[in-house]
């Protein structure tokens, strides 16, 4: 038996790397790359290098905040992406900002606890049901 993963299943980005949907954005984090691509049955990969390393950048951050938010819990009780790449919705098109909430706190709860840690070229802010983050 193999134990290659079939090429069929894997997504192409723009620096040439084929990634599979379940493998980590960065190798030491807790997000993955379905995370960011996958906007409910709609796969949106990013067109250029750019959008690439803004996906990587932008989950490195949201794995930093999530360190705040998750102080004590269980692996699985963490940041949960719902829309973050999304070319067809300006906000979301480049890869920079993100929609989420916490597996285990409400968002006014999660925005108290990240508020102080946003820094000042980014933005964190309540919208309806979830956070709004976005770098830059």
């Amino acid at each position: 038996m193999t134990k290659h993963i079939s090429t069929n299943f894997m997504y192409a980005l723009p620096s040439g790397a084929n990634v599979h949907p379940c493998r980590l954005i960065r190798k030491d984090g807790t997000l993955m790359w379905k995370h960011a691509l996958l906007h409910g049955d709609e796969l949106n990969l990013p067109s250029t290098h750019a959008e690439e390393a803004h996906i990587v950048k932008t989950a490195q951050r949201l794995e930093e905040l999530n360190s705040w938010a998750s102080i004590g819990l269980e692996p699985w009780e963490c940041i949960v992406p719902i829309a973050w790449y999304v070319p067809s919705i300006p906000e979301l098109s480049t890869g920079i900002s993100a929609y989420f909430k916490h597996f285990y706190h409400d968002i006014s709860s999660t925005y108290s606890l990240l508020e102080s840690h946003v820094q000042d070229h980014e933005t964190l802010e309540l919208r309806g049901r979830y956070l709004f983050f976005r770098r830059c």
